[in-house]
């Protein structure tokens, strides 16, 4: 992806800028126990951008986007019909991904405007959505400074939100009116803090609607015997904003250490996504949610008692190496167990594992699977998922 201007390259010509392609392809099987057939679901994305050099200040680029099925179409795509599938989000589609212009004017300042992804902090609130075929992508704008004494600030604009679904569906856009506000310190003596307020009018979706305020604080620590100890503590409150309909607070937080050593990391995670008495629950509409609570997704919206997930997460990413075993160097190897509850109501809604291998490959391609099995217990039903990709990115 596109790359941040150098310092003192105020121009360098339109066309000295970058090509970037991005392909994948995937085959994902799920099975569903309330779904008499299980999905089959075979597709490839290609992405190819282009971004230009810097003219006067300015930079633009574009991205397009085309998602095919190649191969098993027995799968329930959200707009195709075929219910007696189980879910996987993959629509055909042919998209102008991203198009946007930025203007690097003023002293330590960049706006963008137009069509663009947007990652977040580790993406609960906002994020492109990049697991899935179709990205998901905004159109508005945003400025990020660093004009302020030992920060970043950060505030964005969105008219309309470009989701995964693609612009065939009836719910593919939502016409918005969103600001973002966020504000990162310089690192301290303990870490990082971050503050934060989304504002979320979603016209097409009210019942999306919403207003987070919160902060983190983030940072790590060398131990002795060569380990690192890194560690995330995360608080905010959501209320009714904009046209939802129904009035609300609901709390969330996340505290998330880890330990890492040769290779290795392990962290114990709490997440906490909060009920007000069973009316409403705290909600991310905008995240890639695929990253939180199971690989299976079936928490992608929060139920109305909220959700309670206790889980552990353990990794390995082979280093650089020379020998016989260097074919492996860089891959990554991760395992997760999810303890599912409510936060009000005292409800056991599951459990889940979950297992994660990619692999970097010569020339740009990369391997990897994925695996997910919930376990329902007072919620939703027993799912399990298989999924292989192979990827090029240049």
């Amino acid at each position: 992806m596109a790359q941040e201007r150098p310092e003192g390259v105020p121009h360098t010509g339109i066309m000295n800028g970058e090509i970037w392609f991005a392909s994948r392809y995937r085959y994902e099987f799920v099975e569903q126990a309330n779904k008499p057939a299980d999905a089959r679901a075979s597709t490839l994305r290609i992405a190819p951008g282009f971004e230009t050099g810097y003219f006067h200040g300015f930079r633009a680029a574009a991205q397009g986007e085309f998602v095919v099925q190649i191969g098993p179409d027995d799968y329930n795509d959200t707009i195709n019909g075929k219910t007696q599938y189980p879910v996987v989000a993959d629509v055909p589609s042919s998209e102008l991904d991203q198009a946007y212009l930025e203007s690097f004017h003023l002293p330590g300042t960049v706006i963008k405007g137009g069509r663009y992804a947007e990652n977040l902090d580790n993406m609960r609130y906002v994020g492109s959505v990049a697991w899935r075929q179709n990205d998901q992508t905004f159109d508005g704008a945003k400025v990020t400074t660093e004009v302020f004494p030992g920060a970043t600030a950060l505030y964005a604009y969105i008219g309309n939100v470009n989701r995964i679904f693609s612009d065939d569906s009836e719910v593919g856009n939502l016409n918005s009116n969103i600001h973002l506000m966020h504000l990162k310190s310089d690192p301290l003596p303990f870490g990082t803090l971050t503050g934060y307020a989304y504002l979320m009018d979603i016209y097409d979706a009210p019942a999306l609607s919403n207003a987070s305020y919160g902060g983190f604080v983030e940072g790590e620590r060398e131990l002795s015997g060569g380990m690192t100890l890194d560690y995330r503590v995360e608080l905010a409150l959501q209320t009714d904003f904009g046209d939802q309909p129904v009035q609300y607070d609901a709390p969330y937080a996340r505290v998330a250490p880890g330990l890492s050593w040769d290779g290795f990391r392990i962290s114990p995670v709490y997440e906490l996504l909060g009920s007000d008495d069973g009316r409403a629950a705290f909600q991310t509409p905008l995240a890639t949610g695929h990253v939180f609570n199971g690989f299976a997704d079936i928490f992608l919206v929060t139920p109305a008692t909220g959700l309670q997930d206790f889980f552990l997460e353990a990794s390995y990413k082979m280093p650089e190496r020379e020998g016989s075993l260097r074919w492996l160097n860089g891959l990554l190897l991760l395992a997760q167990y999810h303890e599912f509850r409510s936060d009000v109501g005292g409800l056991d809604y599951g459990s889940e594992f979950d297992a994660y291998a990619n692999l970097p490959l010569s020339h740009g391609f990369y391997a990897e699977l994925k695996y997910a099995n919930y376990r329902a217990d007072e919620y939703a039903t027993d799912t399990e998922k298989v999924i292989f990709g192979l990827g090029f990115v240049y």
